[in-house]
């Protein structure tokens, strides 16, 4: 079934009615991109975020300045029950692009490209609004494909120093993960702590922030700056991993623990 996101003026629900009007980017996207046809289904979920709720709707019509669709129920959002925050340290574009793509299908929220003391590559500050922009028409590309709920925003840079400082004065969970740290138990252990915290009730919409390095890791300096913000320094094993493995290998722990034991 085929995945879009629609503008809260595009649905009537009091008429159970989807109209998507030629001038919009749906619209195209529909007829060119997809080649829908009627009686085809399609999911659609609701820009802004006002419930939790997606749409399942069937083709009803198909004109030249519009197709309309009829609600036949509404379905609950498949968002993961924590709001993970990936603060990916910047590569090269191909691969800050593939870990932002990936990331959204793995259920990241929202996703901050940080600048660290051993970063190759770095956004040009005359650049990052284009920049930016390109990686969110990425993210709600991932978004669809992956029949997200939400489209994960992507946020602009920011420096490893002013995340921390951000960081320390938030709730949730801090996990930064780092190529000499020891051991998986404590991992383990953070996992648990985070699936406790949700099934207790205590937390609502948990946040998990994800901290991954760039192709030149960490510095010690960071690591100390990290470590005394309470941030977890934690082991993704014994094997040293490219900075897009790390992240993808992150998000899928995270996924499985949080659909698999909530």
């Amino acid at each position: 079934m085929h995945h879009i996101f629609i503008n809260e003026n595009e649905i009537d629900l009091s008429n159970k009615k989807i109209t998507i009007k030629s001038e919009s980017e749906n619209y195209h996207h529909l007829i060119k991109s997809l080649r829908i046809k009627k009686n085809e289904h399609v999911l659609c979920s609701v820009v802004p975020f006002s419930s939790s709720f997606d749409y399942r709707a069937v083709v009803n019509d198909i004109k030249d300045d519009s197709v309309t669709l009829l609600v036949e129920e509404s379905v609950e959002g498949n968002e993961l029950p924590a709001n993970i925050h990936l603060y990916q340290g910047i590569s090269k574009y191909d691969k800050l692009e593939f870990v932002i793509e990936k990331a959204v299908e793995l259920g990241a929220s929202t996703i901050t490209p940080i600048s660290t003391e051993y970063c190759v590559a770095k956004i040009d500050d005359k650049k990052t609004e284009k920049k930016i922009d390109r990686f969110n028409k990425i993210s709600k590309s991932a978004a669809e494909q992956s029949k997200r709920h939400i489209i994960p925003e992507i946020k602009e840079p920011i420096e490893f120093k002013k995340m921390v400082l951000e960081l320390s004065n938030k709730k949730g969970f801090n996990l930064l993960f780092y190529e000499n740290a020891s051991g998986i138990t404590e991992t383990k252990k953070i996992l648990s702590k985070i699936i406790d915290s949700i099934r207790s009730g205590t937390d609502k919409n948990i946040d998990i922030n994800v901290i991954i390095g760039p192709e030149g890791g960490f510095s010690e300096k960071e690591i100390e700056m990290a470590k005394s913000a309470n941030i977890d320094i934690l082991s993704l094993g014994n094997r040293i991993l490219r900075t897009e493995t790390a992240a993808i290998t992150a998000l899928s722990i995270l996924m499985y623990e949080l659909s698999a034991n909530i």
